[in-house]
């Protein structure tokens, strides 16, 4: 069975109204996204769906956790989840997305798979910086060892460069070059 095949939302039984679905989002789900960030966590999906007769209106809550590295120190840590979005999809001749909340299918579908747009709304949810949380005294979350291993040799480097005719500077080259005046 195809690990997504829950996210694929049927509407065309539904009566026009409100309808809630509750999935969890879990390993099989990240594993399905093969080469993305994330690879573990465990995420719950409320999906509100609304039917209209001329729209369908998604509304995502996302809460959970997943597991991201480090960088830093490279470690794992848990990175808490969440997020609402909505989503209105229309029924029209010219399918895909209309704007990055309208998204347009065509007239005789009969069901709307959101495991894509769950894989995005994960990844909006990410830091551009992904750092441990600090503790709750306000200790460094990060390894340690592997702090003072990285500060080992960046300050090594930084003392070869300042030393002049020890590996120095780039701009020690470029101050060498002689160019003639014209």
């Amino acid at each position: 069975m195809d690990s997504l095949q829950k996210y694929n939302i049927g509407f065309v039984g539904l009566s026009h109204g409100v309808h809630r679905f509750d999935m969890a989002i879990g390993q099989d789900f990240f594993e399905s996204f093969p080469g993305s960030v994330l690879q573990q966590g465990q995420v719950q999906l409320e999906l509100m769906l609304e039917k209209r007769p001329d729209m369908l209106i998604f509304d995502f809550l996302l809460r959970g956790s997943v597991q991201l590295d480090c960088d830093r120190c490279l470690g794992n840590y848990a990175h808490a989840i969440d997020h609402r979005q909505r989503l209105y999809v229309k029924f029209g001749e010219q399918v895909g997305e209309e704007s990055e909340d309208v998204f347009v299918i065509p007239h005789g579908e009969s069901h709307f798979d959101v495991a894509q747009h769950v894989y995005e709304y994960l990844h909006l949810e990410l830091p551009i910086r992904r750092i441990h949380p600090s503790g709750s005294q306000g200790e460094a979350g990060c390894d340690q060892q592997m702090i003072r291993r990285v500060h080992e040799h960046t300050h090594g480097r930084k003392r070869a460069a300042e030393q002049p005719g020890k590996g120095g500077s780039q701009w020690e080259a470029l101050k060498k070059l002689k160019f003639k005046e014209s």
